[in-house]
């Protein structure tokens, strides 16, 4: 009988072929319950900065303190008028730096994407963004996925870092900067997380819904009742 690693290992090898060879096509949109590998974005040519943050030196250790990690986190939305959903929708990015410490990171994790339509991936060249907020890191995620409708209607959108390998994303190593392109055309506070054997999390941002403007004839509607209104208390007071 095969012992259940011989029957693992030709789906390992699947997996990472998959993973190998597909490195310049371009992934399909993420859709909440999908996991798959992640979208090359070139490094978003006439993008303009809308908002960042720095998170400064965050330091973080589990209960007993054998596991420490020391992280810096960037994070941006830009207007990017070559986005996949329309010019000048959102882009939200982020980079992350693991400083200093003893664990790798498995996961980052960006929230909340309900209701948008999204598609992920990284680039290799954060330093050609606008800003100069970003540099040209080297940890590259291995998958990318976005939870699933229930319970919490595809909110969150994952960068996995040890889905197909153990992870290599150790200390004194950046992420190259990863990219959630949105059909959202505004944004609110948000964050991002930071998983492994520790959990640490900094402000981000996320999409926020857009506030409908008025229609002409709505306004004419609105107006027409305010005189009426103002009429009909003229009339009570005398």
């Amino acid at each position: 009988m095969k012992s259940k690693r011989a029957y693992l290992l030709p789906l390992w090898l699947g997996l990472l072929a998959m993973f190998v060879f597909s490195r310049a096509a371009s992934a399909s949109v993420v859709a909440p319950g999908t996991i798959q590998l992640p979208d090359i974005f070139v490094p978003c040519p006439g993008c303009t900065l809308e908002a960042s943050v720095n998170s400064g030196p965050i330091t973080i250790s589990n209960f007993d303190g054998s596991i420490t990690m020391t992280l810096d986190v960037v994070s941006a939305v830009y207007a990017d008028p070559s986005n996949t959903f329309g010019a000048g929708d959102l882009d939200f990015m982020y980079q992350i730096t693991n400083v200093s410490g003893n664990d790798s990171i498995g996961r980052v994790s960006a929230g909340v994407f309900s209701g948008f339509l999204t598609d992920v991936g990284f680039t290799f060249t954060g330093s050609a963004l606008q800003g100069g907020l970003f540099v040209d890191g080297t940890q590259e995620p291995q998958l990318v996925s976005r939870s699933a409708t229930v319970p919490n209607n595809g909110a969150t959108i994952g960068f996995i870092y040890n889905g197909l390998a153990p992870s290599t994303f150790g200390p004194g190593t950046a992420s190259t900067v990863l990219i959630i392109e949105t059909d959202a055309t505004n944004f609110k506070a948000g964050n991002v997380n930071i998983i492994d054997d520790v959990v640490a999390s900094a402000a981000a941002f996320e999409p926020a819904a857009s506030t409908p403007t008025p229609e002409p004839a709505s306004l004419l509607l609105l107006g027409s009742g305010l005189v009426a209104l103002g009429t009909r208390l003229r009339r009570s007071r005398a």
